[in-house]
């Protein structure tokens, strides 16, 4: 009885500080369209909307009410959590709200258009503050840098913001937008079963940090943005400077609390994992093992301040649409995205033609690895001609593996130019081919990834490193164990901070064959911090040296990027292999184009190779969706080599096997994409299961029926699993 008394006081002691706390707003700044409010006592900033009287609450309203317990609940009214560290990596959560405002350790003063709050966790030795500043289109959020003290023993390892301020109910009507590949939603009716939810890394995983396990194959986060609707109200955050060092975070409601929630998370202090020794695993597996890891701090941190731009929308009709178009309207304002697609007579092309590669193969009895040629310049010239008397003329042509030494082997340092697949004179003659049927040679420079040393590339001095000093390799990885594939040999990373030097030795023979295309593989894909010491780099620090270089030569060429990260967006010309999905992780309910939203109009992009689709029927469907170009990855001589090569993804590849579907998806496509290659996407709207529109700013219209029943829409009858669309204004 007396133990069941204690427990009861304890709730008691902990509920008092809870309730009975909301005292008046007061306001805190004002402009044309928003008042900031801020509650004394919780340390709640709201934001009121002039026009409408809408406020947006900094959490949910009801939150004490929740099943959440302990430090989960507090979480919900906290403005930071702090993922907090000991000398041995162990790490704890601490939050603003429980550590801060119950126990008065908080205090705020006014800033220009603002609040600061400044908290002190004193048990820890830690504080931190956090600004809000009102703006036109809602407000900013900025952790200052210099505002982080340590003075005990706990380190910072993560930060997050705002954690339930993007957030929804089972009772609200909406959804949370995720920028996971093409985007997608987590709608608030949707049932998941028991997943909780995932968190993924902006622009990709760092391999300046070890892996040991495989990553789970996921479309990548591209964008640094996040997003709610919720009613009438409309949230984007958008991640102006952190992004680097940042994850999106994304959970259902039901597990932990009673809300949907999306919210960054900051890796302030980077945790590196290193292999201390392989054990026996306990499963009784044979061969089975357990790799043991030991924990070492990053010996950098985030250098700038934290800032996150919240936009703020109000209405019946506010979509991830419009929300899009707002965004896309800043980064034109702010100078991050240029128009670079303008009216065209003829539909462009993209065509990889991959020249020669590295296979195995064996002489005399003995296993060696040999180059072979996939595709002459001669046999380039072939398959354009045919291409060409098809109708396609418009081409952009992409080589790989013209360099001595193939496709995925040495440094592109350079041009050296192999002589296996017609030397300098080859390549003069489809050069001039090129020049006299306008067509667009672009040229591959692998800078980021390199398989072998030589043509000025040392992997004792030039490959990046972690932190142990052990080269930065990557792998192939099993899917079936998610261990690394031993039946194939690593590779290197190059240093972040030598790829510049690369990069300009290429465009300079770049000039002397008077081309003015590249495609720089990987550097769109993701960026990695450098770990080599002396000079350690942040991927901060690493995407300020990369963009230099392309910022020093962009008047010059024409910049080509894979994958689309946002970071390469302002020196973008085209983007091939962009995500046309997400991940479809059970925690989403469907994906939608918010890349595609944001970028059609203005940059030119393709998805993956027609050739290498998973479903062909259902990712031309995508592709005509979202507005892609037509887009192959082909080869001359019989594809069956590619087997016996690292690349062996492209098993089916020869020309003559594509280029009678190409060829009829392009006609398909013909008209429709002359009208609408220079035109921005308006909207994109679900207008019933697996039926989906597109309406472009010219009235232009897409609907796709991804279903096996005929579709009625506007008097047409759009067949099981094909299209329909109606032309705008031209």
């Amino acid at each position: 009885m007396r133990i069941k008394l204690l427990i009861l006081i304890s709730i008691v002691v902990l509920v008092i500080p809870l309730y009975g706390q909301n005292g008046e707003y007061k306001v805190i700044a004002e402009n044309n369209k928003f008042v900031m409010l801020f509650n004394e006592k919780t340390a709640e900033v709201a934001i009121k909307d002039k026009a409408t009287g809408k406020i947006f609450n900094q959490f949910p309203k009801d939150w004490e009410g929740d099943f959440s317990m302990g430090i989960t609940k507090f979480t919900i009214p906290s403005h930071l959590v702090l993922e907090m560290a000991d000398d041995e990596a162990r790490v704890s959560l601490y939050n603003t709200y429980a550590l801060g405002v119950m126990r008065g350790n908080f205090k705020y003063k006014n800033i220009r258009d603002g609040i600061r709050i400044d908290y002190e966790f004193s048990t820890q030795g830690v504080s931190i503050s956090i600004e809000f500043i009102l703006t036109e289109t809602g407000f900013k959020v900025r952790v200052p840098i210099d505002s982080i003290k340590e003075e005990g023993d706990l380190k910072i390892n993560r930060i997050w913001i705002l954690p339930y301020f993007i957030y929804g109910s089972k009772k609200d009507n909406g959804y949370l937008i995720v920028p996971d590949g093409s985007g997608a939603l987590v709608r608030f009716d949707h049932k998941a079963g028991n997943e909780r939810g995932f968190e993924l890394p902006v622009y990709g995983y760092d391999f300046g940090m070890p892996l040991y396990d495989m990553p789970p194959k996921t479309e990548g986060i591209r964008l640094p943005i996040f997003g709610v609707k919720r009613n009438d109200l409309g949230i984007l955050g958008i991640i102006e400077s952190g992004d680097f060092d940042s994850n999106i975070a994304c959970y259902m409601a039901g597990n932990s609390t009673s809300y949907f929630r999306i919210y960054p998370v900051f890796e302030y202090r980077r945790i590196h994992k290193f292999l201390l020794y392989e054990r026996e695993a306990s499963t009784g597996q044979a061969g089975e093992v357990v790799d043991v890891l030991v924990n070492k701090f990053s010996p950098y941190t985030i250098k700038k301040d934290i800032v996150i731009n919240y936009l703020l929308f109000t209405g019946k009709d506010v979509d991830y649409s419009s929300m899009i178009r707002s965004y896309r309207d800043y980064l034109v304002k702010n100078g991050y995205l240029y128009k670079k697609a303008t009216k065209v007579s003829e539909v462009p092309f993209n065509l990889v033609i991959i020249n020669s590669i590295n296979i195995r193969t064996t002489k005399a009895g003995v296993p060696v690895v040999d180059l072979f040629p996939l595709t002459t310049f001669d046999e380039t010239i072939k398959i354009l001609d045919e291409f060409r008397s098809r109708g396609i003329k418009n081409i952009n042509l992409i080589l790989k593996g013209y360099q001595s030494g193939g496709y995925m082997n040495k440094i592109t340092n350079g041009i050296r130019l192999e002589s296996k697949i017609g030397g300098n004179g080859g390549f003069r003659k489809l050069i001039e081919y090129c020049n006299s049927n306008n067509i667009n040679l672009i040229l591959t420079a692998e800078v980021i990834e390199v398989h072998n040393a030589g043509n000025g590339f040392s992997p004792s001095r030039d490959a990046n490193r972690y932190l142990n000093n052990g080269l930065a390799f990557m792998y192939k990885w099993d899917p079936v164990i998610k261990k690394k594939n031993r039946d194939y040999d690593p590779w290197f990373t190059v240093l972040p901070e030598r790829v510049p030097v690369y990069l300009n030795n290429f465009l300079r023979d770049l000039e002397r064959f008077n081309l003015r295309n590249v495609l720089i593989e990987k550097m769109g894909d993701y960026i990695s911090s450098q770990n080599k010491r002396s000079k350690l780099l942040s991927r901060e620090e690493v995407a300020s040296l990369w963009k230099e270089s392309l910022s020093n030569h962009i008047n010059k060429f024409n910049f080509i990027f894979s994958s689309g990260n946002f970071y390469v967006l302002p020196y973008s010309s085209l983007i091939l292999e962009a995500p046309l999905d997400s991940s479809n992780f059970a925690i989403e309910s469907e994906s939608v184009p918010i890349l595609q939203i944001l970028l059609h109009g203005y940059v030119p992009y393709s998805g993956r190779p027609g050739n290498l689709r998973e479903s062909q029927r259902m990712e031309f469907l995508k592709m005509v969706e979202y507005g892609a170009l037509p887009y192959y990855a082909l080869i001359f001589k019989d594809s069956s080599y590619f087997k016996k090569s690292i690349f062996n993804e492209m098993v089916s590849s020869n020309y003559k096997d594509w280029i009678d579907q190409a060829v009829k998806e392009y006609n398909l496509l013909r008209d429709l994409y002359i009208n609408i290659y220079d035109v921005p996407i308006r909207t994109h709207t679900k207008i019933s299961n697996g039926v989906y529109k597109v309406q472009y700013e010219n009235d232009t219209e897409v609907v796709v029926n991804y279903t096996s029943k005929p579709f009625k829409y506007k008097g047409k009858i759009i067949k099981g699993e094909d299209f329909v669309f109606f032309l705008g204004k031209n």
